[in-house]
């Protein structure tokens, strides 16, 4: 027999941020929970609203599954003599509660041995549906976890009902002093106190009705119809950021879309300004015409009916307007003085409370600038504007609107330089140099903005190793994975050559940290490991692990290593040279005193002639290897003869000879071969 299961946590409201990881570690742990214990299913479904996480399970039987067991019991020779069963054996029987007819022996890696095979008849599912549930709630991890009452439990905001049904039975479940029920409770907006389910299957339909959408997917495109239907109605197209769907649709339980209007003067303000205003301060869904520009209406989502429709567009119109006329205040008094005047704010405003001012800041993100100008050789034009940036990429936060809207920054200070009159590409520099902000955002369009991104990027992460701000877990408190991770992709996606740990020991120098270099390497080793966890998004493990075996700097190597080998192996000749070369990592002592090699020991031909063509292509490649033109090995025209060579040395050549100085010449030979493959990449990765 089988029966649907529900679970619905009832809870204060929490915070749309909460509630897509909540969902996520709650499919995981039950599949994960339901497999360990045996309980089988049609369907496992998690929703969520702001007062709700729900489990609903489908067609769960009411049993577990029988499971086979072998307990391993004596050795076979102390259990079984002379065809009978010792008293050990009758001994093990009794203790497991089993019939002698039962034992079996067996043969294993540590001998024979007497074995019990039986099964083992499954609980009942409510048993363990018991457990279960408040197993599942304490795993469950929010960013912030509350503390209610003189209840000893945490979760992300205090439970105030539980509803669980296995089919029309009530689940007895207790957690943080609430005990479970038949029922649910409404919206806060609609006037019932307590809703009875009689029946899992009649869940969804008994919320619905009482203007709760349970499932989010559904509650979305639910949003989505109606924004479109309202846009569509008054001739006008949408523009919204995704996340902004996501976030309303985890703020409302029973959403209903409404139209307001805002004055036309607003409209004079940055469309950037509007956008924000409407998105992020309100969670409004702007709204343009025909001709791309934003006009003076929004969609809001009420959560409840349109009962009162008119009162609750007026409310909104009214705190929006608020809104619109603090952006106007702060933007009119902002242009009253070019951006470079509010340069000599940045002395107030901290960057961290032991690394300085943003005006610190800023004189070292240029000495930085000027050290990569070296390196890269720029013109005097491009340092000049370079620099020009760096003296104002910072000044918008001493603005009023970035003080208000810290989202803007950037953005505001690429308005601003125009307004002053900088000249482009300066205002461009500074509005693009903060991206990418995530891993899914493009690099700069401009080249000097991405060697701005990486000056300032470069400062931060200098400064927070030396703090040991590194991430713990999930926390990242200061956000180095997401600088990182910037950082990362302008370079994955540029060919900027310019090397990471150069530029931060150039940084660490300028910070005036000293020689010791602990937590600059532990930086190091960071970088590495969260590049790693960015190209396996994008390429198999061998090929990762192979370059990054090597190393990971300077990254438009790497970028060129990988597209070496997944290039080459499209070679036919690949698994044959892949071979021939993965011979020599093994065979060399961990431990090795390396001398000369010298030709003039050389004894066998096969040695000779790998020698002679070592050296031909490690000529020829010298300059290539320089340049990152890693594919030219695989053009080589002595390479499947080196690659045979290899084999042939292996095989009729003693390396390890009892001659001492035929001995190290040997391995001398194999290990300038296996360093100048290792240019290329870890072989011994690669299949």
């Amino acid at each position: 027999m089988e029966r649907d299961l529900l679970v619905e946590i009832g809870t204060e409201e929490m915070p749309a941020s909460f509630l897509e990881p909540a969902i996520k570690q709650i499919k995981d742990f039950s599949v994960d929970y339901f497999e360990k214990n045996y309980l089988r299913y049609s369907d496992l479904k998690v929703w969520a609203t702001p007062r709700r996480l729900v489990i609903y399970v489908e067609k769960l039987k009411d049993f577990q599954e029988s499971q086979e067991e072998e307990i391993r019991g004596p050795a076979a020779h102390i259990a079984y003599k002379d065809g009978e069963w010792t008293d050990v054996a009758k001994k093990f029987a009794e203790q497991n509660k089993a019939d002698l007819k039962d034992l079996i022996i067996k043969d294993t890696s540590k001998g024979r041995y007497v074995f019990l095979k039986r099964v083992r008849e499954g609980k009942p599912t409510i048993e363990i549906i018991q457990s279960f549930v408040v197993d599942m709630l304490k795993s469950i991890r929010f960013p912030k976890m509350m503390k209610w009452g003189n209840v000893n439990f945490t979760f992300g905001r205090p439970i105030r009902w539980i509803l669980s049904l296995y089919g029309d039975e009530l689940v007895p479940i207790s957690v943080a002093g609430v005990n479970s029920s038949k029922y649910t409770r409404p919206p806060r907006f609609y006037l019932r106190s307590f809703i009875e389910v009689s029946d899992a299957t009649k869940y969804l339909d008994i919320l619905r009705e009482n203007f709760v959408i349970v499932d989010h997917i559904e509650r979305k495109d639910n949003i989505l119809k109606q924004i479109k239907e309202i846009a569509e109605a008054n001739s006008l197209i949408l523009d919204y950021d995704a996340e902004l769907l996501d976030e309303v649709n985890f703020l409302v339980e029973y959403p209903t879309a409404l139209l307001g209007h805002f004055d036309e003067r607003y409209l004079k303000l940055p469309d950037i300004v509007l956008k924000v205003t409407l998105e992020k301060k309100q969670r409004y869904f702007p709204l343009r015409n025909e001709d791309g520009n934003l006009v003076n209406r929004f969609i809001v989502i009420r959560n409840g009916t349109k009962e009162y429709a008119d009162i609750v567009i007026e409310g909104n119109e009214r705190v929006l307007k608020a809104r619109l006329a603090d952006a106007e205040y702060y933007f009119n008094e902002d242009i009253k003085n070019p951006l470079e005047s509010y340069t000599s704010k940045l002395e107030g405003i901290i960057f961290q409370e032991k690394l300085g001012t943003i005006k610190d800041k800023v004189e070292r993100v240029k000495k930085i600038v000027y050290e990569i100008s070296r390196i890269l050789s720029l013109s005097e034009d491009e340092t000049k504007i370079l620099v020009r940036c760096v003296d104002l990429y910072k000044a918008d936060l001493g603005t009023l609107m970035v003080s208000e809207y810290p989202e803007l920054h950037a953005i505001m200070g690429s308005i601003y330089a125009k307004i002053s009159g900088e000249k482009e590409p300066i205002p461009t520099i500074i509005g693009e140099y903060i991206y990418p902000r995530t891993l899914d955002e493009k690099i700069p369009s401009h080249y000097l903005a991405s060697l701005l991104g990486i000056a300032d990027r470069i400062d931060s992460l200098a400064g927070y190793f030396f703090l040991g701000l590194f991430p713990t877990g999930s926390e990242d408190p200061i956000g180095l994975r997401r600088i990182t991770g910037g950082l990362l992709k302008i370079f994955l996606e540029s060919d900027i050559r310019l090397s990471i740990k150069e530029l931060l020991e150039y940084a660490w120098k300028v910070y005036g940290f000293g020689e010791s270099r602990d937590r600059l390497y532990q930086g190091f080793i960071f970088i590495g490991q969260r590049l790693r966890n960015i190209l396996l998004d994008m390429y198999p493990l061998e090929v990762v692990e192979s370059v990054l075996s090597v190393d990971f700097d300077p990254l438009w190597k790497t970028k060129r290593r990988i597209a070496f080998i997944i290039e080459t192996k499209k070679d036919p000749n690949f698994n044959s040279v892949v071979k021939a070369f993965n011979r020599l990592y093994r065979i060399l002592p961990k431990e090795l005193t390396l001398k000369e090699i010298r030709p003039e020991l050389f004894v066998s031909n096969y040695e000779k002639k790998l020698y002679e063509d070592f050296v031909k292509i490690k000529n020829d490649l010298e300059k290539d290897l320089e340049k990152g033109d890693y594919l030219n090995l695989f053009k080589h025209e002595l390479l499947i003869t080196f690659a045979n060579d290899i084999e042939a040395f292996f095989d009729n050549v003693l390396v390890m000879s009892p001659n001492e100085d035929e001995k190290n010449n040997r391995l001398s030979l194999i290990w300038n071969i296996k360093t100048f493959l290792w240019e290329f990449c870890d072989w011994s990765k690669l299949s």
